[in-house]
Protein backbone atom coordinates (compact mmCIF):
# COMPACT_ATOMS: atom_id res chain seq x y z
CA UNK A 1 0.00 0.00 0.00
CA UNK A 2 1.33 3.49 -0.96
CA UNK A 3 0.62 5.77 2.04
CA UNK A 4 -0.05 9.90 1.74
CA UNK A 5 -1.91 12.35 2.99
CA UNK A 6 -4.97 14.27 1.78
CA UNK A 7 -2.30 17.34 1.15
CA UNK A 8 0.36 15.96 0.08
CA UNK A 9 0.57 16.61 -4.12
CA UNK A 10 1.62 13.17 -5.95
CA UNK A 11 1.23 11.59 -9.30
CA UNK A 12 1.78 8.20 -10.28
CA UNK A 13 4.33 8.03 -13.84
CA UNK A 14 3.53 4.70 -15.51
CA UNK A 15 6.45 3.64 -17.60
CA UNK A 16 10.45 4.72 -16.99
CA UNK A 17 11.96 4.79 -19.72
CA UNK A 18 13.25 8.25 -21.10
CA UNK A 19 9.38 9.62 -21.08
CA UNK A 20 8.37 8.47 -17.84
CA UNK A 21 11.97 10.91 -16.50
CA UNK A 22 11.33 13.64 -18.27
CA UNK A 23 7.31 13.36 -17.00
CA UNK A 24 8.81 12.66 -13.48
CA UNK A 25 11.53 15.60 -13.53
CA UNK A 26 8.81 17.66 -14.91
CA UNK A 27 6.30 17.00 -12.19
CA UNK A 28 9.41 16.54 -9.24
CA UNK A 29 10.82 20.20 -9.83
CA UNK A 30 7.59 21.76 -9.10
CA UNK A 31 7.45 19.92 -5.67
CA UNK A 32 4.85 16.89 -6.80
CA UNK A 33 5.93 13.67 -5.29
CA UNK A 34 6.24 10.84 -8.10
CA UNK A 35 5.60 7.21 -7.92
CA UNK A 36 7.09 5.62 -10.86
CA UNK A 37 5.76 2.27 -11.77
CA UNK A 38 7.39 -0.26 -14.24
CA UNK A 39 7.65 -4.12 -14.98
CA UNK A 40 11.73 -3.28 -15.76
CA UNK A 41 14.22 -1.18 -14.19
CA UNK A 42 14.94 1.39 -16.71
CA UNK A 43 16.24 4.89 -16.49
CA UNK A 44 14.08 6.69 -14.61
CA UNK A 45 14.05 4.62 -11.43
CA UNK A 46 17.19 6.16 -10.52
CA UNK A 47 15.63 9.50 -10.60
CA UNK A 48 16.10 11.22 -7.12
CA UNK A 49 12.28 12.60 -8.11
CA UNK A 50 10.83 8.99 -8.16
CA UNK A 51 9.87 6.31 -5.54
CA UNK A 52 9.99 3.66 -8.26
CA UNK A 53 7.83 0.14 -7.98
CA UNK A 54 8.25 -2.79 -9.67
CA UNK A 55 4.45 -4.39 -11.69
CA UNK A 56 3.99 -7.15 -13.39
CA UNK A 57 3.37 -6.58 -17.53
CA UNK A 58 0.70 -4.37 -17.80
CA UNK A 59 -0.77 -6.52 -21.17
CA UNK A 60 0.73 -10.27 -21.08
CA UNK A 61 -0.03 -10.00 -17.29
CA UNK A 62 -2.98 -7.93 -17.26
CA UNK A 63 -5.02 -10.03 -14.83
CA UNK A 64 -2.10 -10.00 -11.87
CA UNK A 65 -1.32 -6.35 -13.07
CA UNK A 66 -4.91 -5.11 -11.74
CA UNK A 67 -4.54 -6.96 -8.40
CA UNK A 68 -1.21 -5.07 -7.74
CA UNK A 69 -3.13 -2.02 -8.79
CA UNK A 70 -6.08 -2.74 -6.38
CA UNK A 71 -3.44 -4.04 -3.46
CA UNK A 72 -1.38 -1.02 -3.84
CA UNK A 73 -3.91 1.54 -4.51
CA UNK A 74 -7.63 0.39 -3.20
CA UNK A 75 -7.18 2.66 -0.43
CA UNK A 76 -6.16 5.95 -1.92
CA UNK A 77 -7.52 8.96 0.70
CA UNK A 78 -8.65 10.55 -3.39
CA UNK A 79 -8.15 9.75 -6.92
CA UNK A 80 -4.40 9.69 -8.13
CA UNK A 81 -3.23 11.81 -11.60
CA UNK A 82 -1.81 9.46 -13.81
CA UNK A 83 0.77 9.70 -16.40
CA UNK A 84 0.98 7.31 -19.05
CA UNK A 85 4.65 6.99 -20.98
CA UNK A 86 4.39 4.00 -22.70
CA UNK A 87 1.90 2.29 -25.21
CA UNK A 88 1.65 -1.13 -23.45
CA UNK A 89 0.40 0.88 -20.08
CA UNK A 90 -2.26 3.10 -22.12
CA UNK A 91 -3.38 0.17 -23.83
CA UNK A 92 -3.82 -1.51 -20.57
CA UNK A 93 -5.37 1.65 -18.77
CA UNK A 94 -8.02 2.28 -22.01
CA UNK A 95 -9.06 -1.52 -21.94
CA UNK A 96 -9.46 -1.19 -17.84
CA UNK A 97 -10.19 2.41 -18.37
CA UNK A 98 -13.71 1.34 -15.95
CA UNK A 99 -12.10 -0.52 -13.24
CA UNK A 100 -9.27 1.95 -13.32
CA UNK A 101 -10.94 5.71 -13.72
CA UNK A 102 -12.29 4.20 -10.04
CA UNK A 103 -8.69 4.95 -8.40
CA UNK A 104 -6.94 7.31 -10.75
CA UNK A 105 -7.33 10.43 -12.40
CA UNK A 106 -6.58 9.97 -16.28
CA UNK A 107 -7.78 12.20 -19.18
CA UNK A 108 -7.10 9.89 -22.27
CA UNK A 109 -8.35 9.51 -25.17
CA UNK A 110 -11.92 7.52 -25.94
CA UNK A 111 -11.50 4.19 -26.78
CA UNK A 112 -13.08 3.70 -30.87
CA UNK A 113 -10.05 7.03 -31.40
CA UNK A 114 -7.42 4.89 -29.61
CA UNK A 115 -8.12 1.38 -31.30
CA UNK A 116 -8.38 3.63 -34.67
CA UNK A 117 -4.79 5.42 -33.57
CA UNK A 118 -2.97 2.14 -32.87
CA UNK A 119 -3.70 0.71 -36.13
CA UNK A 120 -1.87 2.41 -38.88
CA UNK A 121 -4.09 2.14 -41.59
CA UNK A 122 -7.17 2.97 -39.63
CA UNK A 123 -4.77 5.98 -38.28
CA UNK A 124 -4.34 7.33 -42.53
CA UNK A 125 -8.19 7.34 -42.76
CA UNK A 126 -8.65 8.98 -39.43
CA UNK A 127 -6.66 11.72 -40.82
CA UNK A 128 -7.74 11.85 -44.72
CA UNK A 129 -11.15 12.29 -43.78
CA UNK A 130 -9.67 15.42 -41.06
CA UNK A 131 -8.66 16.83 -43.67
CA UNK A 132 -4.66 16.08 -43.66
CA UNK A 133 -2.39 15.61 -46.59
CA UNK A 134 -0.84 12.25 -46.35
CA UNK A 135 1.48 9.67 -48.35
CA UNK A 136 -0.28 7.08 -50.32
CA UNK A 137 -1.18 4.05 -48.08
CA UNK A 138 -1.82 0.34 -48.51
CA UNK A 139 -2.59 -1.97 -45.78
CA UNK A 140 -1.91 -5.71 -46.93
CA UNK A 141 -2.64 -8.48 -44.27
CA UNK A 142 -1.65 -11.92 -46.32
CA UNK A 143 0.56 -12.85 -49.11
CA UNK A 144 -2.40 -13.21 -51.24
CA UNK A 145 -2.76 -9.76 -50.96
CA UNK A 146 1.04 -8.83 -51.56
CA UNK A 147 0.46 -10.37 -55.32
CA UNK A 148 -2.95 -9.11 -56.28
CA UNK A 149 -1.49 -5.70 -55.25
CA UNK A 150 -1.61 -2.72 -57.77
CA UNK A 151 1.80 -1.10 -57.89
CA UNK A 152 0.93 1.11 -60.45
CA UNK A 153 0.37 4.25 -58.44
CA UNK A 154 3.03 3.94 -56.40
CA UNK A 155 6.19 6.02 -56.69
CA UNK A 156 9.60 4.28 -55.19
CA UNK A 157 10.77 3.98 -52.46
CA UNK A 158 8.14 2.95 -50.33
CA UNK A 159 8.33 1.99 -46.48
CA UNK A 160 7.15 -0.79 -44.65
CA UNK A 161 5.88 -0.61 -41.28
CA UNK A 162 3.67 -2.97 -38.69
CA UNK A 163 -0.23 -2.30 -39.32
CA UNK A 164 -0.03 -2.26 -35.33
CA UNK A 165 2.26 -1.38 -32.93
CA UNK A 166 1.77 -4.27 -30.99
CA UNK A 167 2.69 -7.50 -32.70
CA UNK A 168 5.36 -5.41 -35.24
CA UNK A 169 7.61 -4.55 -31.79
CA UNK A 170 6.81 -8.33 -30.59
CA UNK A 171 8.14 -10.27 -34.15
CA UNK A 172 9.84 -8.01 -36.26
CA UNK A 173 11.83 -4.80 -33.72
CA UNK A 174 11.37 -3.18 -30.58
CA UNK A 175 12.98 -0.30 -32.40
CA UNK A 176 13.27 -0.62 -36.14
CA UNK A 177 9.65 1.16 -37.43
CA UNK A 178 9.83 -0.21 -40.58
CA UNK A 179 12.14 -1.15 -44.08
CA UNK A 180 12.62 1.41 -46.69
CA UNK A 181 12.50 -0.74 -50.40
CA UNK A 182 13.67 0.74 -54.02
CA UNK A 183 11.74 -1.42 -56.37
CA UNK A 184 8.27 -4.14 -56.53
CA UNK A 185 11.04 -6.87 -56.47
CA UNK A 186 12.48 -6.22 -52.69
CA UNK A 187 8.98 -4.99 -51.84
CA UNK A 188 7.44 -8.46 -52.55
CA UNK A 189 10.76 -10.41 -50.74
CA UNK A 190 10.34 -7.99 -47.62
CA UNK A 191 6.39 -8.10 -47.18
CA UNK A 192 6.18 -11.59 -47.52
CA UNK A 193 9.12 -12.44 -44.80
CA UNK A 194 6.66 -10.34 -42.38
CA UNK A 195 3.64 -11.01 -42.99
CA UNK A 196 4.51 -15.53 -42.59
CA UNK A 197 5.47 -14.14 -39.29
CA UNK A 198 1.56 -13.11 -38.89
CA UNK A 199 2.38 -9.37 -38.67
CA UNK A 200 -0.11 -7.76 -41.30
CA UNK A 201 1.57 -4.76 -42.83
CA UNK A 202 1.31 -1.30 -44.21
CA UNK A 203 2.95 0.38 -47.38
CA UNK A 204 3.38 3.94 -47.62
CA UNK A 205 5.27 5.91 -49.98
CA UNK A 206 8.17 7.71 -48.51
CA UNK A 207 7.95 11.46 -48.46
CA UNK A 208 11.04 12.94 -50.09
CA UNK A 209 13.36 15.13 -48.36
CA UNK A 210 16.12 15.38 -45.73
CA UNK A 211 15.54 14.26 -42.20
CA UNK A 212 15.32 17.91 -41.01
CA UNK A 213 12.26 17.69 -42.48
CA UNK A 214 10.77 16.15 -39.44
CA UNK A 215 8.44 18.13 -37.67
CA UNK A 216 6.66 17.50 -34.11
CA UNK A 217 3.29 18.78 -33.03
CA UNK A 218 2.68 18.68 -29.17
CA UNK A 219 -0.72 19.48 -27.27
CA UNK A 220 -2.15 18.80 -23.73
CA UNK A 221 -6.08 19.41 -24.43
CA UNK A 222 -7.52 19.35 -21.65
CA UNK A 223 -10.72 17.74 -19.73
CA UNK A 224 -12.96 20.63 -21.32
CA UNK A 225 -12.11 19.69 -24.96
CA UNK A 226 -9.62 23.17 -24.82
CA UNK A 227 -6.29 23.01 -25.95
CA UNK A 228 -4.43 23.45 -22.37
CA UNK A 229 -0.49 23.89 -24.08
CA UNK A 230 0.98 23.20 -27.55
CA UNK A 231 4.48 23.08 -28.62
CA UNK A 232 6.58 22.17 -31.44
CA UNK A 233 9.96 21.02 -32.58
CA UNK A 234 12.23 19.70 -35.58
CA UNK A 235 14.33 17.15 -36.05
CA UNK A 236 17.85 17.39 -36.47
CA UNK A 237 18.89 13.71 -36.62
CA UNK A 238 16.96 10.14 -36.04
CA UNK A 239 18.43 7.08 -34.99
CA UNK A 240 17.78 4.44 -36.92
CA UNK A 241 18.51 6.88 -39.61
CA UNK A 242 15.93 8.26 -41.85
CA UNK A 243 13.25 6.13 -40.30
CA UNK A 244 13.47 6.22 -36.46
CA UNK A 245 13.29 8.70 -33.29
CA UNK A 246 14.45 12.15 -32.52
CA UNK A 247 18.52 11.71 -31.64
CA UNK A 248 18.77 15.46 -31.75
CA UNK A 249 15.44 17.60 -31.61
CA UNK A 250 15.26 21.30 -31.39
CA UNK A 251 12.17 23.98 -30.19
CA UNK A 252 11.34 25.48 -33.40
CA UNK A 253 7.82 27.57 -34.07
CA UNK A 254 5.90 26.80 -37.09
CA UNK A 255 2.49 28.61 -38.15
CA UNK A 256 1.54 26.14 -40.45
CA UNK A 257 2.58 23.26 -38.23
CA UNK A 258 0.32 24.99 -35.46
CA UNK A 259 -2.56 25.00 -38.00
CA UNK A 260 -2.43 21.33 -39.38
CA UNK A 261 -1.67 19.93 -35.76
CA UNK A 262 -4.58 21.96 -34.06
CA UNK A 263 -7.28 20.86 -37.63
CA UNK A 264 -6.11 17.28 -37.22
CA UNK A 265 -7.13 17.25 -33.20
CA UNK A 266 -9.53 19.04 -33.59
CA UNK A 267 -11.59 16.91 -36.57
CA UNK A 268 -10.78 13.89 -34.43
CA UNK A 269 -12.09 15.10 -31.38
CA UNK A 270 -8.87 14.27 -29.31
CA UNK A 271 -8.34 14.70 -25.57
CA UNK A 272 -5.51 14.44 -23.18
CA UNK A 273 -1.87 14.58 -24.36
CA UNK A 274 -0.75 13.56 -27.66
CA UNK A 275 1.48 14.84 -30.93
CA UNK A 276 1.82 14.24 -34.30
CA UNK A 277 4.65 14.17 -36.67
CA UNK A 278 5.01 15.70 -40.10
CA UNK A 279 7.48 15.71 -42.75
CA UNK A 280 7.56 18.90 -45.27
CA UNK A 281 7.47 17.48 -48.82
CA UNK A 282 10.22 18.90 -50.48
CA UNK A 283 8.60 18.41 -54.17
CA UNK A 284 5.84 20.36 -53.01
CA UNK A 285 5.99 22.01 -49.96
CA UNK A 286 3.83 20.45 -48.04
CA UNK A 287 3.13 19.47 -44.85
CA UNK A 288 2.04 15.44 -44.38
CA UNK A 289 1.13 13.52 -41.25
CA UNK A 290 3.94 10.25 -40.84
CA UNK A 291 1.67 9.55 -37.40
CA UNK A 292 -0.20 10.27 -34.51
CA UNK A 293 1.18 9.62 -31.20
CA UNK A 294 -1.62 9.29 -28.18
CA UNK A 295 0.34 9.74 -25.49
CA UNK A 296 3.71 11.31 -24.08
CA UNK A 297 7.10 11.42 -26.27
CA UNK A 298 10.40 10.99 -25.66
CA UNK A 299 11.50 14.62 -25.67
CA UNK A 300 8.81 15.49 -23.74
CA UNK A 301 11.87 17.51 -20.89
CA UNK A 302 12.69 20.09 -24.05
CA UNK A 303 8.71 21.61 -23.58
CA UNK A 304 9.50 21.91 -19.80
CA UNK A 305 13.01 23.68 -20.27
CA UNK A 306 11.95 25.68 -23.02
CA UNK A 307 8.70 27.02 -20.54
CA UNK A 308 5.94 24.88 -21.39
CA UNK A 309 5.23 22.44 -18.55
CA UNK A 310 3.04 19.81 -19.65
CA UNK A 311 3.22 17.25 -16.95
CA UNK A 312 2.42 20.27 -14.48
CA UNK A 313 -0.25 21.60 -17.06
CA UNK A 314 -1.81 17.97 -17.20
CA UNK A 315 -1.53 17.22 -13.39
CA UNK A 316 -3.22 20.99 -12.75
CA UNK A 317 -6.25 20.21 -14.94
CA UNK A 318 -6.61 16.75 -13.50
CA UNK A 319 -7.11 18.20 -10.08
CA UNK A 320 -8.81 21.48 -11.41
CA UNK A 321 -6.25 23.38 -10.22
CA UNK A 322 -6.62 26.79 -12.46
CA UNK A 323 -3.91 26.93 -15.22
CA UNK A 324 -2.83 29.52 -18.06
CA UNK A 325 -2.94 28.44 -21.51
CA UNK A 326 0.51 29.36 -22.80
CA UNK A 327 2.00 28.76 -25.85
CA UNK A 328 5.23 30.31 -26.05
CA UNK A 329 8.06 29.18 -25.23
CA UNK A 330 12.25 29.39 -26.36
CA UNK A 331 12.87 28.93 -29.32
CA UNK A 332 15.83 26.91 -30.45
CA UNK A 333 16.62 24.86 -27.60
CA UNK A 334 18.12 21.40 -28.39
CA UNK A 335 17.22 17.77 -26.33
CA UNK A 336 20.03 15.63 -27.22
CA UNK A 337 20.22 12.07 -26.68
CA UNK A 338 23.79 11.59 -27.22
CA UNK A 339 24.35 7.82 -27.09
CA UNK A 340 22.09 7.32 -30.36
CA UNK A 341 22.94 10.85 -31.83
CA UNK A 342 26.66 9.54 -32.17
CA UNK A 343 25.65 6.21 -33.95
CA UNK A 344 23.41 8.02 -35.86
CA UNK A 345 26.35 10.45 -36.81
CA UNK A 346 28.90 7.35 -37.54
CA UNK A 347 25.57 6.24 -39.97
CA UNK A 348 25.16 9.42 -41.93
CA UNK A 349 28.83 9.99 -42.13
CA UNK A 350 29.05 6.53 -43.29
CA UNK A 351 26.26 7.35 -46.16
CA UNK A 352 28.39 11.14 -46.54
CA UNK A 353 25.66 12.89 -45.62
CA UNK A 354 27.41 14.72 -42.39
CA UNK A 355 31.07 15.57 -41.41
CA UNK A 356 32.62 15.14 -38.26
CA UNK A 357 33.45 18.98 -38.14
CA UNK A 358 29.74 19.62 -39.17
CA UNK A 359 28.36 17.10 -36.59
CA UNK A 360 30.24 18.93 -33.40
CA UNK A 361 29.06 22.69 -34.79
CA UNK A 362 25.34 20.94 -34.85
CA UNK A 363 25.43 20.40 -31.37
CA UNK A 364 26.68 23.85 -30.48
CA UNK A 365 24.14 26.90 -28.25
CA UNK A 366 21.72 25.92 -25.79
CA UNK A 367 20.40 22.07 -25.25
CA UNK A 368 19.03 19.64 -22.39
CA UNK A 369 20.38 15.66 -22.33
CA UNK A 370 17.97 13.07 -22.43
CA UNK A 371 19.31 11.47 -19.45
CA UNK A 372 21.05 14.03 -17.37
CA UNK A 373 20.41 17.37 -15.26
CA UNK A 374 22.49 19.08 -12.66
CA UNK A 375 19.93 18.29 -9.88
CA UNK A 376 18.67 14.48 -11.06
CA UNK A 377 22.44 13.12 -12.76
CA UNK A 378 22.10 10.06 -11.19
CA UNK A 379 20.19 8.28 -14.57
CA UNK A 380 22.82 9.75 -16.73
CA UNK A 381 24.92 7.12 -15.53
CA UNK A 382 22.68 4.32 -16.08
CA UNK A 383 22.69 5.42 -19.26
CA UNK A 384 26.37 4.83 -20.05
CA UNK A 385 25.41 1.32 -20.00
CA UNK A 386 23.34 1.68 -23.01
CA UNK A 387 25.69 3.73 -24.89
CA UNK A 388 28.40 1.49 -24.16
CA UNK A 389 26.26 -1.10 -25.92
CA UNK A 390 25.30 1.08 -28.64
CA UNK A 391 27.75 2.43 -29.68
CA UNK A 392 31.41 -0.24 -30.30
CA UNK A 393 34.16 1.46 -31.96
CA UNK A 394 37.63 -0.07 -32.10
CA UNK A 395 40.22 2.64 -31.39
CA UNK A 396 41.69 2.68 -35.05
CA UNK A 397 38.66 3.77 -36.44
CA UNK A 398 38.84 7.29 -34.17
CA UNK A 399 41.44 8.51 -36.32
CA UNK A 400 39.23 8.34 -39.47
CA UNK A 401 36.09 9.79 -37.64
CA UNK A 402 37.83 12.47 -36.42
CA UNK A 403 39.24 13.52 -39.73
Amino acid sequence: MIPHTDKEPIAIVFGLFETGLGIARSLGQQGIKVIGVDFKKDIAWYSRYVKPLLCPHPLKEMKTFLEWIKQNFSNNIKKIPIFLSSDDFLNSFSINRAVLSDLFLFNIANNDLLDKISDKYNQYLLAKNAGIQLPKTQVITNKNAINALDLNDFHFPVFIKGLDVTSWREKISGTIKGFPVDSVNDLHCKAIDILEQNVPIVIQEIIKGPDTNHFKYNTYIGTDGQIKAEFTLRKIRQNPIHFGVGAVVESVYDDELVAEGRKLFKNINFMGIGSAEFKRDEQDGKLKLIEINPRYWQQNYLSTACGINFPHINYCDLNDIPIENNSSFKNCIKWVNQYMDFDSFLKYRKENNLTFSSWRKSLKGKKVYSDFTWDDPIPAFYEIRFGLKLIRIPQYLWRRICK
